[in-house]
């Protein structure tokens, strides 16, 4: 197994003549506070999406933010990009569970306020949308700003129509080295699902931690009482019955998330 190199994890896929750009998630004011006054921003790289490489950062503020949630308002150029453990990025928290752990840092110049704020009408829950600064600058829903939405995108979408308590590119307690495209935590355990689909196919084990082979986690999931769904192809609707299905053999979706948190 090898590790994706820095330039397959700084992929872009921007449209001709346009400039790529990047949202992300800021879910808590200490890390909003070191964009806003430190000028940088972390991503876990074993979290990191395929298309983490963008001229441009845009902020996605989530519900622990009064006026800004929900919405992106602010984004920023990226200077430079770099790997570092996270004790360095954080030096005044050497003892946390992650110190070790690798993030990408982007070091950004001066904030700078869209035009006008880009709402989620819908999709209250958004980790990263590669998309360009035309389509930022002009969009007036996040919806709008998906180059092409992969199955994965509209699955994600989908999921937050029905109603489902899921997350994505997710860890489960107890299996704090593996990610997963989606995890609907349950009342008894809880369903991963992954989509065997090119840059998503079994990140689960295969990007982040190597020494797990596909019955390992299986059995890891199994003794945890999750159970994993992998889909190759498939239409949304039927894939959503699937998922339902097992959610409903797990006890129906617990309504607070007990997933790996903290970054």
């Amino acid at each position: 197994m090898e590790h994706r190199g820095m330039h397959d994890i700084l992929g872009t896929d921007p449209s001709a003549g346009e400039t790529p750009a990047l949202v992300v998630l800021v879910n808590n004011l200490a890390d909003w506070r070191r964009v806003q006054e430190e000028h940088w921003y972390r991503i876990p790289l074993r979290r990191a999406p395929r298309l983490a490489g963008a001229a441009y950062l845009a902020f996605y503020h989530s519900g622990a933010f009064e006026e800004e949630r929900w919405s992106i308002r602010w984004y920023a150029p990226v200077r430079s990009v770099q790997v570092l453990p996270r004790h360095m990025l954080i030096p005044d928290e050497p003892a946390h569970p992650r110190a070790q752990e690798l993030y990408l840092r982007y070091d950004l110049g001066p904030l700078e306020a869209l035009p006008a704020p880009v709402p989620s009408r819908r999709l209250r829950r958004v980790t990263f949308i590669p998309t360009t600064l035309e389509r930022l600058l002009s969009a007036r829903d996040v919806s709008q700003l998906w180059i092409k939405q992969s199955l994965r995108e509209r699955l994600w979408v989908e999921l937050n129509r029905q109603g489902f308590h899921a997350e994505m590119d997710a860890g489960i307690e107890g299996l704090p080295d593996a990610a997963f495209d989606f995890v609907v935590p349950c009342e008894h355990g809880g369903v991963a699902v992954d989509l065997e689909q090119g840059e998503t196919a079994g990140r689960g084990y295969r990007e982040a931690l190597p020494a797990y082979a596909p019955a390992d986690i299986a059995s890891e999931l199994q003794r945890l009482g999750w159970s994993r769904l992998c889909f190759e192809r498939g239409s949304v609707p039927s894939i959503m019955q699937r998922i339902r299905e097992a959610v409903d053999a797990h006890g129906g979706m617990r309504l607070r998330p007990a997933l790996t948190a903290g970054r």
